[in-house]
């Protein structure tokens, strides 16, 4: 079966869901279907780009085009390689820069579904939050709009977003989703053998009398400043020094402007730093092995959409969420959150919990051939 794919942009590392979809087509590929995946709104390639990789084809658009040209490209590619199904992986800012859908691609959308189709929502709008300002509501509004009329357009075979407050937000406009859970973009490296020595060399002499290891947390990724870290770096410094241990927290990639902000929180409390910075996929893999748990600063109603998240989980760890300040605007209740006996809320996180918690660890394992097997069979394509 031939499936194409649009998403906004295929730079390798600096787009979520562009390095989602890539690991997505490549797991249709190994299963014998012919995978095309075309960027729509690329703002890293400065003229078209055609590249096949590991028997999928990668066509990446300039944002600098205009849509006009951008959309009768696309339409080509779809006329020629006649897709069985057509898959949108839809974030709003992943085609213009403040997720505003442009409305010649509404209008095309109908010629851009294939004979089935399905919408992958990783984002919605902004605004949907309890206590969100009139600014946000405003803009939230019309991009609400866009992704309405787009899914109006499409009139899509299918539809998932990645946890159970989309899924409750979009059944509130008429929109049907089902929950596909992610995968992370970061590759379970089998080989463990270098590991603990390549953690080793990064973290600072433990400081305990006995020179027992330290307790390692991890995180990567952007840090947002909604996250307020003074709670999260209490009970890490508490936990270690109860189980004699010395507290360290590994951050790794590019934490954004706000991390030093928040990394020296943790400082502040006398929790050991370490900041690595880019490091290549296998490295980031071997860290996350060697980690005692990781802490992913997402809200807990929408964990369902961190990768970094699902990363941790794929490598078998303990995962720690912080903040439970989240909630969706307008709803009666709190959603039900899709969880795994791995992540925990660090809010009523007693000794007793946090020693069970700290013990579920688990062997690593990638979620992508269960995401591609929901995947295809959504489609009704599996093999």
């Amino acid at each position: 079966m031939n499936i194409l794919f649009f998403c906004g942009s295929l730079e390798l590392g600096r787009d979520g869901v562009g390095d989602y979809t890539r690991r997505l087509a490549g797991e249709c590929a190994a299963r014998g279907h012919a995978c095309l995946v075309l960027a729509l709104h690329d703002c890293h390639v400065p003229r078209p780009s055609d590249l096949t990789v590991d028997n999928v084809r990668f066509v990446r658009l300039p944002a600098a085009d205009p849509w006009p040209e951008r959309i009768a490209c696309a339409l080509q590619h779809l006329q020629r390689f006649a897709p069985a199904a057509v898959s949108w992986q839809f974030v709003a800012y992943g085609l213009h820069p403040r997720g505003f859908l442009p409305a010649a691609l509404l209008r095309s959308a109908p010629d851009l579904r294939g004979p089935r189709c399905h919408v992958m929502l990783h984002e919605l709008w902004i605004g949907l939050e309890l206590g969100s300002g009139w600014r946000a509501r405003a803009i939230g509004w019309l991009q609400r709009r866009g992704v309405v009329c787009l899914l109006d357009q499409l009139d899509p075979d299918c539809v998932h977003t990645s946890n159970p407050t989309y899924q409750r937000a979009l059944g509130r406009e008429g929109c049907a989703a089902g929950v596909l859970g992610l995968f992370g973009n970061v590759p379970v490296e089998s080989d463990f053998s270098v590991s603990t020595d390549s953690l080793a060399r990064r973290l600072p002499a433990p400081p305990t009398p006995d020179g027992a290891a330290p307790l390692v947390a991890v995180t990567f990724g952007t840090l947002h400043p909604q996250w307020s870290p003074t709670a999260t770096a209490a009970w890490l410094r508490a936990t270690a020094l109860r189980l004699g241990r010395s507290p360290t927290l590994v951050a790794i990639g590019r934490g954004g402007a706000h991390a030093p902000a928040i990394l020296n929180q943790f400082r502040q409390q006398g929790v050991a730093v370490v900041e690595t910075g880019d490091l290549p996929g296998a490295s980031v893999s071997h860290l996350l092995r060697a980690a005692d748990f990781g802490i992913a600063p997402h809200p807990w109603a929408l964990i369902g959409k961190s990768g970094a998240a699902a990363a941790m989980l794929e490598h078998g760890l303990p995962v720690l969420v912080p903040r439970d300040d989240w909630r969706l605007r307008g709803s009666p209740g709190v959603a039900r959150v899709a969880s795994d006996p791995l992540l925990t809320r660090l809010a009523g996180l007693d000794e007793i919990r946090t020693d069970r918690w700290l013990a579920t660890r688990r062997a690593p394992q990638s979620a992508l051939p269960r995401t591609a097997d929901s995947f295809l069979a959504a489609l009704s394509l599996s093999s």
